[in-house]
């Protein structure tokens, strides 16, 4: 089955090589439009967040975030299978930094950068473009797909233009190094976290959330900036940063790391508010639901435990 599903996934890209970026994106649309009417894959999952998340928005401003949704995710998706092709130049244009200087500012600091985005936009091209831009090599963490041959495909175009990637499960040794020497670590903040973990709010609904980025801010004073991608008109993407506020926050005790945590969630929140099309609704970020020992105790695994997943 595996091999099936490379060849089949491998064998999409080499075609859509073969076209334009232009038309790919078109592609990319119409096929979307195509799943969700045709073959709804995820599509009553995708309502229904919508729903619990605007509750006031009508049914029709729903369906037509939710199209727009499946057009983001398909987008993406096509776009990271056409990175063989991008050039450094070419993802000048496409991922443009609206506030580069805030990276300059963070790092600065001397104790490195923790970049933090969600599913958001491309957040692919996201990591690669800004590195680029920013002429930055990142450690990004990432979830590699089940697929070995898939994940080993993925890694080389996330990995063409400079970055290296290191898997969530043993990240946490390559991140405290990165850091140390004052590299940039980027991670997506947005899925759900372990059940027994910390949760916050989100969307008016308590969602399971991995307390990393606190930890390597508040433990290692690591400066954090979440970065969303936001689609032009003409495809391409603006990038703007915002820091997230720590300096306030004295050590990595319980409180301050629920604090920070519900900080970062609040920015990625008002983020997808502004652009909902952009957002990855089909994941299921609400799985878990607080248990009652993890209202006494937010945070019922220890700090290592949960890193090491």
């Amino acid at each position: 089955m595996h091999t099936i599903e490379y060849w089949a996934f491998s064998g999409v890209g080499r075609i859509l090589r073969l076209l334009p970026l232009s038309l790919v994106r078109s592609t990319a649309r119409a096929t979307a439009d195509f799943l969700f009417t045709l073959v709804p894959v995820r599509k009553k999952l995708t309502l229904d967040n919508l729903h619990a998340s605007f509750p006031d928005f009508p049914e029709r401003k729903l369906r037509g975030i939710a199209r727009e949704a499946h057009r983001n995710l398909v987008t993406a998706i096509f776009e990271l299978m056409w990175t063989p092709r991008m050039t450094r130049e070419r993802f000048s244009r496409e991922v443009r930094i609206v506030n580069p200087e805030a990276i300059e500012d963070a790092l600065k600091r001397g104790r490195g950068l923790v970049l933090m985005s969600g599913h958001f936009g491309n957040w692919e091209w996201l990591s690669i473009g800004s590195a680029l831009a920013l002429e930055k090599k990142y450690t990004v963490i990432v979830h590699p797909p089940h697929n070995p041959r898939v994940a080993a495909l993925i890694d080389r175009w996330r990995t063409s233009m400079g970055n290296r990637t290191v898997p969530m499960g043993v990240a946490v040794r390559d991140v405290v190094r990165t850091l140390r020497e004052r590299g940039i670590v980027a991670i997506l903040a947005d899925q759900s976290g372990p059940g027994g973990g910390l949760f916050v709010d989100f969307f008016g609904r308590p969602a399971a959330t991995y307390e990393g980025p606190a930890i390597f801010a508040l433990k290692y004073g690591a400066p954090v900036l979440m970065g969303l991608g936001v689609r032009r008109d003409d495809g391409a993407y603006d990038v703007k940063l915002e820091s997230i506020p720590s300096d306030d926050l004295s050590g990595a005790t319980d409180e301050n790391i629920r604090i920070f945590t519900e900080r970062h969630v609040k920015v990625l929140e008002q983020g997808i508010r502004a652009n909902p099309g952009h957002w990855l609704w089909q994941h299921r970020r609400w799985k878990h639901t607080p248990p009652a020992a993890a209202t006494a105790n937010p945070v019922a695994e220890t700090r290592e435990e949960q890193l090491s997943r």
